[in-house]
């Protein structure tokens, strides 16, 4: 007990530091996140010689990008804070909350928005929020468990904040989510005052948060040791075979050498002793008959298979513009060796393979240690969270902080939300959390 509470207070010394960096955090966020995201998401076209306005709506379109992002990450955190059992996660997520709604609120204070009620109430929603989350951050340092009235707080914090993301979402993906360059002059707040003023009333009430699958945006830090270097004139014959003639492109040393190459049909990225790394398609079929789940991960199992990678299918999206994203990983004695992931994306149409993203199994493969502990199922069933109803189980080998557990995969359900929760089978731990999150691109895990 002594070394968990200063583990904790270790931490809270680092959450304070991490809020006086606040200031410059949120500048950075604004300045490189919102632009990054500006980059990969459709900018309406500006029809405007005014090179002012057209730098000013520019800057608007990055700060509402930005309050997205920001709202997106708020309310995955307060999901899993609002299920989690682990003092250290609940400590983490609450302080990402924290970043976070900083963040929303900055972000709304750079766009032109008439003072509104609604206006108001958000404000307030995140103010308080961040608020709640710091004080609860004090419980956790000083040894506290949170109370049954915090996780209902939290979980009703987290539907306002589901309801914000979604507005924002849906006008910054509209036509109408302009602001100066529409015709109605500089300074223009009516498009976004209106579509806020329209939110219903009871979006803020509340007592006084891949397509991708688990684990399938892990960072990758390691350097790609290949046993053999081969010529890419070598490599290049093992890709014909695969995806039809091929011209090679490049060769990029990044982490490791690797070959690039041009098809007929897409991209493809290999390691230096011919294992295809990355592959991009850029055609898809007419639309069809679609396939089924099991069909999809049936073509991507056969897919890694003919790359050379035993792998199967644990985790599959739903189908989102005619494409379903399949997750493939190693599996031993009926284990999910997460490390070990492969994505692919099938065309849910034609059955072809559009996509493919093999460098966590590159990076991570190895004879691997799956041992359960002797934690039964049902003892880690009871270290769940108060109204988690769990819908699906099975074995998992999972990778957090350069550590590796042997964890029971709870994948459950509360109030309409998705979660999967991994406990540890030796300690009966919660090691991770992750919230499905629903939006235009599909379902992603946070």
């Amino acid at each position: 007990m002594v070394t968990n509470n200063s583990s904790i207070k270790n931490f809270w010394m680092i959450f304070f530091g991490v809020v006086a960096l606040l200031a410059i955090a949120t500048t950075v966020f604004v300045c490189f996140s919102a632009a990054d995201k500006v980059a990969k998401m459709r900018m309406s076209v500006v029809d405007d010689e005014n090179v002012y306005k057209i730098s000013q709506e520019n800057g608007f379109k990055r700060s509402l990008y930005a309050a997205c992002d920001s709202m997106k990450n708020l309310d995955a955190n307060l999901g899993k804070a609002s299920v989690s059992t682990s003092a250290g996660n609940q400590a983490q997520m609450l302080t990402n909350a924290v970043i976070h709604a900083n963040q929303v609120n900055q972000c709304l204070s750079n766009l032109p928005i008439a003072e509104s009620e609604n206006l108001e109430a958000c404000q307030k929603f995140v103010n308080q929020t961040q608020d709640f989350a710091t004080y609860l951050l004090k419980k956790i340092s000083n040894g506290e468990q949170l109370s049954a009235a915090d996780r209902a707080a939290l979980a009703n914090l987290d539907n306002v904040a589901t309801n914000l993301y979604e507005f924002l979402e849906k006008y910054a993906e509209s036509d109408s989510g302009m602001f100066i360059t529409n015709g109605n002059g500089l300074n223009n707040n009516g498009a976004l005052s209106d579509s806020l003023n329209s939110v219903k009333e009871n979006t803020f009430q509340y007592e006084k948060l891949i397509y991708d699958g688990p684990f399938s945006d892990s960072v990758q830090e390691k350097t790609l040791k290949s046993d053999k270097a081969l010529s890419h004139e070598d490599v290049g014959e093992k890709v014909s075979e695969i995806f039809g003639k091929c011209r090679f492109v490049q060769a990029i040393n990044n982490k490791g050498l690797w070959y690039c190459y041009q098809t007929d049909k897409g991209r493809v990225t290999t390691t230096s002793d011919g294992y295809v790394a990355e592959y991009e398609c850029y055609e898809q079929a007419d639309n069809g008959k679609a396939l089924s789940a099991e069909d999809c991960i049936a073509k991507a199992e056969q897919f890694c298979k003919t790359l050379g990678y035993d792998v199967k299918g644990v985790w599959v999206s739903k189908t989102q513009d005619q494409t379903t994203y399949v997750n493939c990983a190693t599996v031993v004695d009926d284990v999910i060796v997460y490390p070990d992931l492969i994505k692919v994306a099938v065309d849910s149409d034609s059955g072809e393979i559009v996509g493919c993203e093999a460098k966590a199994y590159l990076f991570n493969h190895q004879d691997w240690n799956v041992t359960m502990g002797q934690v039964t199922e049902q003892e880690a069933q009871k270290h769940l969270g108060d109204g988690l109803k769990v819908t699906n189980v099975a074995k998992a080998l999972v990778e957090k902080d350069n550590r590796q557990f042997v964890c029971y995969e709870f994948e459950c359900e509360m109030n309409g939300r998705q979660y999967f929760v991994y406990v540890d089978s030796k300690t009966g731990n919660e090691v991770e959390i992750f919230k499905v999150i629903e939006n235009t691109e599909g379902y992603t895990v946070m």
